[in-house]
């Protein structure tokens, strides 16, 4: 009981004693005209809601901006023809496949690898049309590239 009775008389005196608890600064959203970042400025007694993550702050912070929108070109020339060859083989009676309309090196029409497969599938294709000096800088390339492949990366 005496205990309940020091509480009712403290709780008053401690707030005599402290007064009134100052207002917590406060800080405005600040955005910028052009885009990237600014700083919020900080004014003591701008409403900011107790919920935003900038009231109560005592030092400016820097608030992001979205990056504006590119403007995008929807008809260049490999947006234009995307899936131009999806009903060759319909259209045509499957007469010709779409991996024969690839213009390119032989070697690489059609075909998926990495640089070694490639290099070797070159060699295997023309190697006995290339001229020396060529093809001695592609077999240093695959000796190089062979070596790297067995003894570093996912594949070993």
């Amino acid at each position: 009981m005496a205990a309940a009775a020091a509480a009712l008389l403290l709780r008053p005196a401690g707030r005599a004693v402290l007064g009134r608890a100052a207002p917590l600064l406060r800080a405005e959203r600040g955005i910028s005209e052009g885009g990237g970042a600014c700083w919020a400025p900080v004014r003591p007694g701008l409403p900011v809601p107790l919920s935003s993550p900038l009231a109560g702050l005592t030092r400016p912070i820097r608030i992001k901006e979205p990056p504006k929108r590119k403007q995008v070109d929807r008809w260049t020339e490999k947006r234009a023809l995307f899936g131009v060859y999806d009903y060759v083989g319909i259209l045509g009676g499957f007469q010709i496949h779409p991996k024969s309309l690839i213009k390119g090196p032989t070697w690489l029409r059609g075909w998926r690898g990495n640089e070694l497969q490639r290099c070797i599938r070159k060699k295997q294709m023309v190697g006995d049309r290339m001229f020396i000096e060529d093809l001695h800088k592609l077999n240093k390339r695959i000796r190089y590239l062979y070596r790297r492949f067995n003894r570093t990366g996912k594949h070993r």
